[in-house]
């Protein structure tokens, strides 16, 4: 019902009647982008290697303004012109959906109105804040189905509030092309068997809307960006999550041709009501926290810029944690996805990680609007959790902004661990149009 109310709404918007008809279709814009990936992942025995080819993208229609109001459609797809593996083991895991298919879905369909400083937008969107957020990793992104106001009327400062319903991509838990509730796509590192065994090896990852229920997240944030950028949000889903993130940021000379920035974060999790007593009555626990640091440097005569980051996690062996929740992945270190094994229930309570980065512009040897940058992280879990599978990690980016529309991009990252889970090369190759 909310959907035909919204198409009804956006035919409204598009083909009213009056003097303003005209100006409004005239006025109405389309965009989107086609992006083709190609992705090789080596790994070790007694894992498959993989071998994707994905293409896709995006069209949307958005209206013009009238009296504040506006509306959009966008719609996604991915195919793979019949490459793709018959073997869904040898197929990336996140190119398409959950069963390695590729799909299409209409990602975006929303109504707003804005008055000055004011905007309220309701229906299916892109959303980017720390811990939800779109999060552009492939061909299709994280989309949410939500109500956002927010409003610039203090100097500076951006104000936040969404009720988020129902979330869709390749970060959800349960499916990637269907919208369905944040509580059930709330990824943890939790495995179990049936609801009263857990099974870190042979289990499948809890759909936590089988003890809470279908719920949504209530999303409040604060963003002040002038003489420093600070930023602090809060996530609630009942009977599920709290999680609260902040960090802080200052830029400043050191010389006329040095620029530094130090940064602080660090977030808190902890469970709630339905979730809590189910871990409790298992003797585990979903409470813990993350904290880290970061310091840049940028040389503008030689283009070179770089930066040192630290992140750690809180927690003991019986937390059960859930990072890259609901598409964001806000901490300093990048790290890949670290699974519970054996009798521990995550991977990531009590581990330390840091990375040290270069980047060049290339521009400076005679090659406009590219980018290479090389980079070595160190993922230290802890021993009595996971042991023997701490994680060293060198990857190598170059970018490339062809046209103002037209960019590529190539990774290859080289991950080496006395687990095989881990020692893995992978080769990650996009072009992206966007119109």
């Amino acid at each position: 019902m909310f959907f035909k109310f919204l198409f009804f709404l956006f035919f409204v918007l598009s083909l009213h009647a009056g003097e303003d008809f005209s100006a409004l279709l005239t006025k109405s814009t389309i965009s989107g982008y086609a992006k083709a990936m190609y992705v090789y992942d080596d790994r070790l025995s007694p894992k498959l290697d993989q071998s994707t080819f994905g293409i896709g993208g995006k069209l949307g229609l958005q209206t013009s303004d009238w009296y504040g109001l506006s509306a959009k459609i966008a719609y996604y797809g991915t195919t793979d012109f019949g490459l793709r593996n018959s073997n869904p083991k040898q197929v990336d895991a996140y190119m398409f959906d959950v069963d390695k298919k590729p799909y299409s879905i209409l990602g975006e369909a929303w109504i707003q109105y804005q008055n000055k400083n004011t905007i309220l937008r309701f229906g299916r969107q892109e959303i980017d804040t720390p811990i939800v957020s779109t999060y552009d990793y492939r061909i299709i992104p994280n989309l949410f189905e939500a109500y956002t106001l927010t409003n610039k009327d203090i100097s500076d400062t951006t104000l936040t509030f969404s009720y988020i319903t129902r979330m869709s991509g390749l970060d959800g838990l349960v499916s990637f092309k269907d919208f369905r509730s944040m509580s059930q796509q709330t990824y943890t590192s939790l495995s179990m068997s049936d609801l009263q065994t857990v099974d870190s090896n042979g289990g499948d990852t809890l759909d936590i809307s089988k003890i809470s229920g279908d719920q949504a997240v209530f999303m409040l944030g604060y963003k002040y960006d002038k003489a420093f950028i600070f930023q602090a949000w809060n996530y609630y889903c009942s009977d599920v999550l709290n999680e609260f993130y902040t960090d802080i940021s200052h830029s400043f000379s050191l010389t006329p041709t040095l620029n530094t920035s130090v940064e602080f974060q660090a977030y808190k999790v902890q469970e709630l009501g339905k979730f809590k007593d189910f871990l409790h009555a298992l003797k585990l626990n979903g409470s813990y926290e993350l904290f880290g640091t970061k310091l840049s440097l940028m040389e503008k005569t030689s283009g070179i810029s770089s930066y040192v980051a630290l992140n750690f996690f809180t927690g003991n062996e019986r937390t059960v944690t859930a990072f890259g929740n609901w598409g964001g992945y806000p901490e300093y270190v990048a790290i890949p996805y670290i699974f519970a094994q054996d009798n521990s229930v995550s991977a990531l309570a009590k581990s330390k990680m840091g990375k040290i980065n270069l980047k060049f512009d290339l521009a400076k040897i005679g090659l406009p609007n590219q980018t290479f940058s090389t980079g070595y992280s160190w993922i230290d879990l802890d021993k009595h959790i996971l042991p023997n599978s701490d994680i060293n990690l060198v990857n190598f980016i170059y970018k490339a902004n062809i046209t103002d529309t037209l960019n590529v991009r190539l990774q290859y990252e080289l991950r080496d661990s006395a687990n095989y889970r881990y020692g893995d090369d992978m080769l990650t190759t996009s072009i992206m149009y966007k119109f």
